[in-house]
């Protein structure tokens, strides 16, 4: 292969410039294998293709009891909100949300509902397939509750194509480091929207360096976060696909993968009930966390803060911008220090 086979000009030319518009990529709706919990067949389709749905990690009571405890963190938040009446889901009431309709904060990474979700049995196993090993930490991370938008346009969040992006930096962790998760609480379909991936683009990480020099160099080597212009070939060649899950399956994806969410690809009903409801969970092994993280992580139960899908670093989601700078902050109660089980405790880092 040539050096400009190797290295499109093209690339180089577009992918360092602001796209001005969300750009012409739609996903597609795609029903995709679904492989049981802790499979060796599902971790080398993770491997192929950068993703991997597992299927029932929790089954349907478990789901119900996760949606029941949710809707207890919302409403003992204290600024109003009734589960039974989507009137009170107002912006002034609800939790602060950033792109992909995500609530980071107000201690929602020690909510009852997430720590339950995080004590399944097989949401661990397929972690623990993917690392090889039962000694794991779990990351501290939010969930996604999307409000009925034909409700409230208002409530609509991204679509898909607009931000494009990777959760890891390609020149301070380049390989793998991170595998994220999310765990489907609702019924699914291309009316409700969904997480979108392309395909295999975990394979082209390593040259993002050389293919977007100038739009890397923006970026500090301490974040992992890298969006990809919307109109970028690089994401052309293969398209994005939202993929169908069940309620209660699991969704793992390599932090090289590019991902992010989108809104319903159909027009939804106009329901008074959550369109989608996802719980973000991550686990890496408990080897790489320095001494000084796993002492960091101990406070944070304590202190009630939520974290970022990565538990070799802590990073404080309290902090995020969206977060500091929302008006009224101190309106929101927060949940109390969760009292937890052994097995909790060890995916703390006890």
């Amino acid at each position: 292969m040539s050096q400009s086979e190797a290295k499109p000009k093209i690339w180089q030319n577009r992918a360092d410039l602001e796209p001005t518009d969300p750009g012409p990529l739609a996903p597609t709706y795609t029903y995709v294998p679904r492989f049981a919990p802790g499979a060796r067949d599902g971790m080398a389709y993770l491997d192929a293709h950068g993703y991997v749905v597992i299927a029932g990690a929790l089954n349907a009571d478990e789901c119900s009891r996760a949606l029941d405890l949710t809707w207890d963190y919302l409403e003992q938040l204290a600024t109003g909100i009734d589960r039974n009446d989507v009137a009170t889901w107002d912006d002034e009431r609800w939790p602060t949300a950033v792109h992909g309709g995500i609530l980071p904060g107000h201690g929602i990474g020690h909510s009852a509902a997430q720590w339950f979700i995080r004590a399944v049995p097989n949401v661990k196993r397929s972690f623990a397939a993917v690392w090889d090993t039962d000694e794991l930490l779990v990351s501290f991370d939010g969930m996604a509750l999307w409000r009925p938008w034909a409700i409230n346009p208002a409530w609509k969040t991204n679509r898909g194509g607009s931000w494009l992006h990777i959760d890891q930096h390609p020149i301070t962790r380049p390989g793998k480091h991170c595998v994220q998760g999310l765990v489907n609480l609702l019924p699914m379909s291309p009316r409700t929207g969904g997480n979108v991936l392309i395909p295999g683009s975990h394979q082209k990480f390593a040259t993002i360096p050389d293919v977007y020099p100038q739009r890397l160099g923006r970026v500090p080597l301490s974040v992992d976060h890298f969006r990809f212009p919307s109109d970028d070939p690089m994401l052309a060649g293969t398209p994005p696909i939202m993929s169908h899950m069940e309620a209660g399956d699991l969704l793992l994806w390599d932090s090289r993968t590019i991902h992010c969410s989108s809104a319903a690809l159909e027009p939804p009903d106009a329901t008074p009930k959550l369109m989608r409801a996802v719980s973000l969970v991550c686990m890496m092994p408990k080897r790489l966390a320095p001494a000084d993280v796993l002492e960091e992580r101990r406070r944070a139960v304590d202190g009630v803060i939520s974290t970022t899908n990565w538990t070799d670093r802590f990073i404080n989601a309290d902090k995020f911008p969206q977060i500091t700078q929302a008006p009224n902050i101190e309106r929101y109660r927060r949940p109390p220090p969760p009292g937890l089980t052994e097995y909790q405790r060890a995916l703390v880092g006890y």
